[in-house]
């Protein structure tokens, strides 16, 4: 009668000794560095891009567009004047680059963009080609910086 629940038995508790193992190590590097992305970039070094910096064009290119051109949940497209002038007005210019930077909202919006050899300059340039795009004048904000 125990022989047909010893497998049963055994499959459970090797997947709780495994599942526990998993959450731990995502534990742990949340506890180390905020989320386990934030864990493996530290793992994984990358330099920031050295020489000239590349266009806001090209920084969006790269990789902006990958969920700006399809307004991935919720990423404002870049001829969205709407979009783009609501988040300006509700949170300003230097709150919108900050998230541009740290990035926003868990991740939705990775830190750079997800652009992680990007300088700052790079990403800041890429959100004013975006909102150049939508048609708003930035020059009146690039001073604000």
């Amino acid at each position: 009668m125990y022989k047909k629940y010893t497998k049963i038995i055994l499959l459970f508790l090797l997947s709780v000794s495994y599942f526990g193992c998993a959450s731990n190590t995502t534990n742990l590097a949340r506890q180390n560095k905020g989320t386990t992305t934030g864990f493996m970039q530290e793992i994984t070094e990358v330099r920031v891009h050295e020489g000239e910096n590349r266009s806001g064009e090209e920084v969006y290119e790269f990789r902006c567009k990958g969920c700006h051109a399809k307004n991935t949940q919720g990423a404002p497209m870049p001829d969205d004047n709407f979009e783009w002038s609501m988040r300006l007005r509700k949170k300003g210019i230097n709150v919108m680059l900050k998230h541009s930077i740290d990035g926003f909202n868990n991740y939705l919006m990775p830190p750079k963009g997800g652009c992680r050899n990007c300088n700052q300059d790079e990403v800041y340039a890429a959100v004013f080609y975006m909102l150049e795009r939508s048609g708003i004048k930035v020059d009146e904000y690039k001073k604000l910086n």
